[in-house]
This record gives structure tokens, sequence and C-alpha cells, in this order.
């Protein structure tokens, strides 16, 4: 009985501490559709329609996005700029539509080639209500996200509609 009161004590700590090892945002920053964590260790940025985060090798490179509906076609535009600016070889995609935590996604997946050979690159759509769509995007080669493959699944585990 003496063993079970500080290990409850222990974990009750850590629970409180692991916050600080995960940045939050909710998706828009007004009136929020969802949730999202990425790691604390990993650089995030503001871009033009979110926010970007990479760990601290660069190898993978994480998107989250949100325009309205009248906005898609910029936001696309921007990201076909990006892959062209990454040397990232524009192919037909593969379209699936699956769910994400519950949320209906479409998903677009490049099979392609960057500046050091094989890559892929997921465009993943999910609704935002309101008019509006939110872009998860994911670029990297298969070995780049096997190796952060713990932390690209925290962070689609992470992902939680607010409605």
């Amino acid at each position: 009985m003496t063993i079970a009161r500080p290990f409850a004590v222990a974990m009750a700590a850590l629970l409180m501490i692991a916050p600080a090892f995960a940045k939050n945002f909710a998706v828009p920053t007004k009136n929020p559709a969802i949730t999202i964590t990425v790691p604390d260790n990993w650089k995030t940025q503001e871009i033009e329609f979110g926010y970007s985060a990479r760990p601290q090798d660069e190898s993978v490179f994480f998107s989250v996005e949100f325009a309205s509906a009248r906005n898609i076609d910029k936001m696309m535009a921007t990201n076909d700029a990006w892959m062209k600016e990454n040397k990232i070889k524009k192919v037909e995609p593969i379209k699936a539509e699956a769910p994400l935590n519950g949320i209906s996604a479409t998903i677009f997946q490049y099979r392609t080639t960057d500046e050091n050979g094989p890559t892929k690159v997921d465009f993943i759509l999910l609704p935002a209500g309101e008019s509006r769509v939110i872009m998860l995007t994911v670029w990297g080669s298969d070995e780049e996200r096997e190796g952060h493959g713990k932390e690209l699944d925290a962070i689609f585990g992470s992902i939680k509609s607010i409605n």
C-alpha cells in the first residue's frame, strides 16, 4: 500500500509535466475546428495559411493549413509553388477517402521524387465547417517517415475535432 501512493503521486506529476513536451494548436485560430499537437522539440513556424513543423534533423516536413472555400484555389496554388521550390516532381496523385480520428478526410498522395530521390507528399483535406477546409501536409521519403514514425503517429493521433 505504501508503494501505491508514491507511484500515484509520480504518475500525477508526470501527467502535469507532459504538456510541456508538446506544442498545441487550435486550427483555424479564429473559431477553431480541430486541435493538433506537435512534439516540442520540432521546429515550428507560422506560414501563409497556418503552421509548419520539422524535426531537428529536418528530414520530414509537416504542416497544417486552413482556408475558406473561396481561398482553396489560392492555398493549392501556394502548395504547387512550394512543391516546385522544393524540387518535388509533380505527378498525378493517388486519391483516397478515409476517416482520420473520426473526421472524414480526402487524401492526395504523390509518390514522386525530389532532389534526394524517391519521396512522398500527402495532402490531407479535412472539413472545418462554415465553408472552411483544413489541409495537412506530410513530406518525406519512406525511410525519413519511418525514422520519425512515432512522432508522426503522435501528431496524427492528437488531431481532435472540436465540434
